[in-house]
């Protein structure tokens, strides 16, 4: 897990009532086979989950439910995805999130579903070769797209490309002052700046682009990333994850619902992810 914010917000940094009202709530509670599948979505992640509830991981939430026989209950939260857990979880307002990171220490997490990684973007004609984070220092790759609190600043930084291209990102994102908020760039743009040739290359999430690279009216070439970075301090960044379903501790019945659903469910998944054009490994890679 590398030490900076994930779409979730979970980074390898740090980032009781009264007992009579208690038991009426209890009373008018639903029977557990009538308990619905709670999962909190955003409505600002785009591929992975959107408004109108067309994202990859809003169409998994409903091989989720199916797998289960619980009815879904898609709580759309109208804010940026790493504030779910806060304004979800916390909130109790669902009890499920789709697409945290393994191990995610705040949740009961799955066991993965799919494992996938950086990559680089580029355009067919540019004739990019190379699969290791250092083989962006190539003559005529000068200028980076990418998505912010993500390991491509690394290696920017590393490959010394990072302060040249600090006007050029700034751009993507209209100047936004950053101090005391969050401040993303969008994915669709990483990749259509490719595209449109503003940028010579992107650095992103695979699964963040999976879409956009498909559906590019230029040809596009994805190239997943197959190092990791070690830093200077010596801590290893890595850059391929695995991805698993959240589940409030609350609940660790529910996880094993999910862990069931995830198997019988596999094949289904699959087909999304593929539809979705995102590269998977070897969960055990």
């Amino acid at each position: 897990m590398y030490a900076t914010i994930s779409r979730l917000g979970f980074g390898g940094a740090v980032m009781l009532c009264a007992l009579g009202s208690a038991t009426a709530q209890e009373a008018e509670a639903p029977a557990d086979d009538d308990q619905p599948l709670r999962i909190c979505a955003s409505t600002k992640d785009a591929p992975y989950s959107t408004g109108d509830g067309t994202g990859f991981e809003n169409r998994i939430a409903e091989v989720l439910a199916d797998e289960t026989g619980m009815k879904l209950d898609l709580v759309m939260i109208d804010n940026d995805a790493i504030y779910l857990f806060r304004d979800g979880i916390e909130k109790d307002l669902c009890d499920v999130l789709v697409g945290v990171d393994a191990g995610d220490e705040r949740l009961l997490t799955s066991e993965p579903y799919y494992r996938s990684g950086y990559a680089f973007i580029s355009r067919q004609d540019r004739n990019f070769e190379g699969d290791k984070w250092q083989d962006v220092d190539q003559e005529g790759f000068e200028t980076f797209s990418y998505r912010y609190h993500t390991p491509a600043e690394t290696i920017l930084k590393y490959s010394g490309r990072y302060e040249y291209n600090l006007v050029y990102q700034a751009s993507l994102t209209n100047f936004e002052d950053r101090r005391n908020q969050y401040t993303q760039v969008p994915a669709d743009l990483v990749v259509s700046e490719v595209a449109a040739g503003n940028a010579d290359m992107a650095i992103i999430f695979a699964p963040d682009a999976g879409r956009y690279v498909r559906d590019s009216n230029e040809s596009l070439k994805m190239t997943l990333i197959t190092n990791e970075i070690e830093r200077s301090d010596g801590m290893i960044i890595p850059l391929q994850y695995s991805q698993s379903v959240g589940v409030t501790e609350d609940k660790p019945e529910l996880l094993e619902k999910i862990d069931q659903a995830l198997v019988s469910g596999k094949d289904r998944i699959q087909a999304i992810l593929d539809e979705e054009n995102i590269p998977t490994l070897p969960l055990d890679s």
